[in-house]
């Protein structure tokens, strides 16, 4: 039977065959690089392109020796992660495999809407100072159609909601860490859209993903504040948004944009509240409603998105 696969490899003639990124920047293109394969695996079996020959054509590699499949004597693997990722808990984004890597490479903490509570802030501080070591990079990642971020965007638009019975107290914790975010990409809607924005078509649309976007900028600039008061200048904060229609990372998200290489890229955490007003309009920009520019991303719904100039349906 012909297959599609994606394979996690273990060699057992050489158990080590994948060395840790030595710094920030080599950890940082290892994530897009393991990123652009798993979404090329995705778009193979959207498209039904069979792996011709024997091999498998996506392969990520497995470190015996850093797994416990080749134990030294007396001795437990030793955790090594060069990544630390803060992400969403919904179940349609597998962190390690959207980026493309194996066991012992990631440390991953999710929580819905990947909000910053004490708790997630604790398991970060504690990778950066139990795992010094191994730890480079650390990444906030969102993604497209956020329920928790929708949430958030729904109470603001209709506030009773949010003290409805059916939001609990904390349900409401969450949505409150995300304010902020929905309330900066309405003013960037407005300013870029015009002050008559929430009557365009696929408004609502455009803030949750404006507000995916701002929320995981926003998590990542006070990730930076911790790392550079722990005077860990070593290690690179980074975010992006995981797109569930082209299957990849990137920093601004365009739902609508087609998959190319050239998409995946990881954001550099935000230095200064400006950056978040810049990144506010270029969202607005890449979704603002044009003529015939129409995306559904769910039977339920449809959305306009503009930016690139072309419809598309998924």
């Amino acid at each position: 039977m012909n297959t599609i696969d994606y394979v996690y490899r273990f060699d057992p003639r050489n158990p080590s065959t994948k060395p840790p990124p030595p710094d920030a920047e080599i950890a940082r293109r290892t994530l897009e690089d393991g990123n652009r394969m798993f979404a090329q695996w995705m778009a193979s079996c959207q498209s039904q392109t069979l792996t011709l020959g024997e091999e498998p054509r996506y392969v990520v590699q497995c470190n015996g020796l850093e797994v416990g499949m080749v134990r030294k004597q007396g001795g437990i693997p030793k955790q090594a992660p060069f990544a630390v990722v803060v992400g969403c808990s919904d179940a349609r984004v597998p962190t390690e495999m959207i980026f493309g890597q194996g066991f012992n490479d990631l440390f991953v903490i999710r929580v819905a809407g990947n909000v910053l509570g004490d708790v997630c802030v604790g398991s970060v501080d504690f990778a950066v100072e139990a795992l010094s070591e191994s730890v480079k990079v650390i990444v906030v990642l969102g993604h497209s159609g956020c329920g928790a971020v929708t949430g958030a965007v729904d109470a603001y638009l209709r506030p009773l909601k949010f003290w409805s019975k059916s939001t609990s107290p904390s349900l409401r914790m969450i949505l409150q860490k995300i304010f902020v975010s929905v309330r900066e990409s309405a003013n960037a809607l407005e300013e870029v859209w015009g002050p008559e924005a929430k009557m365009l078509s696929g408004y609502r649309d455009a803030l949750i993903e404006t507000s995916v976007g701002l929320n995981a900028a926003q998590a990542a600039f006070a990730l930076r504040q911790e790392i550079e008061l722990a005077g860990r200048w070593e290690i690179e904060v980074l975010y992006g948004v995981y797109n569930l229609f082209n299957h990849q990372v990137s920093m601004p998200n365009d739902p609508a944009a087609p998959p190319t290489d050239g998409n995946v890229c990881l954001a550099r955490a935000p230095t200064n509240p400006r950056e978040f007003l810049a990144l506010g309009h270029k969202m607005a920009e890449i979704l603002k409603p044009t003529q015939g520019n129409v995306l559904q991303p769910t039977p339920e719904q449809t959305v306009v998105f503009g930016g690139n100039g072309s419809s598309e349906a998924r």
